[in-house]
């Protein structure tokens, strides 16, 4: 009973920060769009575009985490570790890495915890 109280807690832990993350970054994005149509300016450089595409990709890992931890959580941590790389090579000047961005890899690590300890002895051994 301990156990699977222990589990759900980091499902739902994991579930509620990424949908957090994924809310604030919509919010943001949204944002960003309407300022850009009011005030339309020189535009983002294409690393920057291409930085902010592969961030949503990894956010889309962990809306699928909600449905499937493994997979989703696999997914979203494997992006979002590219999202890190490319934000820290970034060519952009006065563009500098910040390890705030790390937090983005807690959901998916949970979710990964989660599944990982959900996991059926019966499935892993073939029985």
């Amino acid at each position: 009973m301990k156990k699977t109280t222990s589990i759900s807690i980091i499902r739902w832990t994991a579930s509620i920060i990424g949908i957090f993350i994924v809310g604030f970054t919509l919010l943001f994005g949204i944002g960003y769009l309407v300022e850009g149509w009011n005030n339309p300016g020189p535009g983002l450089p294409t690393s920057t575009i291409i930085t902010f595409v592969v961030w949503g990709i990894g956010l889309s890992g962990l809306i699928l985490a909600l449905w499937k931890p493994g997979i989703g959580g696999l997914f979203s941590l494997l992006i979002l570790i590219v999202f890190n790389i490319l934000v820290a090579v970034s060519p952009v000047p006065d563009s500098r890495y910040s390890p705030v961005l790390l937090i983005f890899l807690l959901p998916s690590i949970l979710f990964l915890v989660y599944w990982w300890l959900n996991k059926s002895p019966n499935k892993i051994s073939g029985k």
